[in-house]
């Protein structure tokens, strides 16, 4: 077991200025219980992978019967919020930690990253140096920025403005080969071929449903994938939002870094448990489904969670605002 002061941290959690070796804060627990949390089953994924098809196939059916009428906006607008939450079953596929049965981690791991728009194995890398730099600057490769933020980063990132641009155009980047220095700092060499025909594949996945839709005069790959990603990508945003942003940078502590929120039984089901954030931040390789049994065993030496996704991206402007008198003002684990 690691506490702070076994780890040569000073009280804040960040490294002990006499300590070379930098080591990230870690909750007393035993490594017996650890053991048991970190079991992998098939029926925990295939029921929320389950029941997000289920959604997604009901939203769906609301933008068909729509097709006609002025119901049709809030009918994809919905259906893009369904389809947003691929992201909760593709970043816990990305840690393997999803299904036992790794052809089935895979497969839906694909699937949902292709319906994210972000090729799985790259992801897959990048994340992981996410869980090593955690809100490092310049190390971190999923830290687009940093504090101080202004109130158009927050739009930008959240309604994504940009997303689907960069998203095409990195897809066509990889697509041919060219990656940033940074993309090579954490993708090993051996790999760079793959991400490159993987991106072929998925490149030529959305070239197929723009031309069926072109060639055919068909509104379907437009009413139930392209304009409802648009119009509701951004509600998964919101929660992605509660993870880190404002908070703590380039600390050994992932409590001062990470943020954990507190979620509905719906919230949890669609999210796979990542309002628990801090939790899976200290173990990644416990599943989503065992993190409130690890909430259990460790909340009394975590910071209270904040209460909803609502409050924190309020509590996030008002700290941007803050931010244009006192720059290097950041929110706390709770906020």
């Amino acid at each position: 077991m690691q506490t702070a002061t076994d780890t040569g941290m000073n009280d804040s959690g960040t490294a002990a200025p006499d300590d070379p070796f930098a080591i990230w804060y870690a909750p007393q627990l035993d490594y017996s219980v650890l053991r048991v949390l970190m079991r992998r089953t098939d029926l925990h994924g295939l029921t929320r992978f389950a029941a997000w098809i289920v959604l997604c196939g009901l939203t769906g059916f609301l933008v068909v019967v729509t097709l006609h009428s002025w119901w049709l906006i809030p009918a994809m607008f919905v259906h893009g919020c369904a389809l947003s939450f691929s992201y909760a079953a593709s970043h816990e596929c990305a840690h393997g930690t999803a299904f036992r049965s790794r052809w089935l981690n895979e497969a839906v791991f694909w699937l949902t990253s292709l319906v994210f728009i972000e090729e799985p194995l790259y992801r897959r890398y990048s994340h992981a140096g996410h869980h090593t730099y955690t809100w490092f600057n310049a190390l971190d490769p999923q830290k687009p920025y940093g504090i101080p933020m202004t109130l158009w980063q927050y739009l930008t990132v959240t309604f994504g403005l940009s997303f689907y641009f960069d998203a095409a155009r990195q897809l066509a980047r990889h697509s041919s080969g060219r990656f940033t220095a940074q993309e090579l700092a954490f993708l090993p060499p051996s790999e760079v071929r793959r991400v490159t025909l993987d991106s072929r594949v998925m490149a030529a996945c959305y070239l197929a449903l723009l031309a069926w839709g072109i060639a055919f005069l068909s509104p379907w790959p437009f009413v139930l994938y392209f304009i409802p990603r648009l119009l509701g990508g951004w509600i998964i945003n919101l929660y992605i939002n509660t993870q880190h942003m404002c908070m703590g940078e380039d600390q050994y502590d992932h409590r001062e870094t990470t943020r954990s929120i507190r979620c509905g039984p719906i919230g949890r089901l669609l999210y796979w448990n990542m309002n628990y954030h801090i939790e899976h931040h200290l173990y990644p390789t416990v599943p989503f489904h065992a993190l409130p049994a690890l909430n259990g065993r460790i909340h009394r030496q975590l910071p209270t969670a904040a209460v909803s996704v609502l409050a924190v991206n309020c509590a996030i402007v008002r700290a941007i605002a803050r931010q244009r008198r006192e720059p290097s003002f950041h929110l706390g684990p709770a906020d």
